[in-house]
């Protein structure tokens, strides 16, 4: 299963650090597109759900880096 990420939204990098953090370095494979990347998952039964995970962790990431540089913003 694939995931289309806008490259006005995350760079390369952070994709990749997110994927590490969730345990899933290996097991997902990136691709550049033409305004972004696709994050390609493996098909299983609990791919829905890894999905879930790495886009929680994706947001979960830029809410702190929000809370940590803007504190007065939020």
């Amino acid at each position: 299963m694939i995931l289309h990420i806008n490259n006005s939204e995350y760079d390369y990098h952070t994709l990749v650090k997110v994927a590490e953090m969730a345990g899933l370095a290996g097991i997902v494979g990136f691709h550049e597109s033409e305004d972004g990347y696709m994050v390609n998952f493996p098909d299983t039964e609990n791919t829905q759900t890894l999905i879930k995970d790495y886009k929680a962790r994706l947001r979960d990431l830029e809410n702190n880096i929000w809370q940590h540089y803007y504190p007065d913003v939020l």
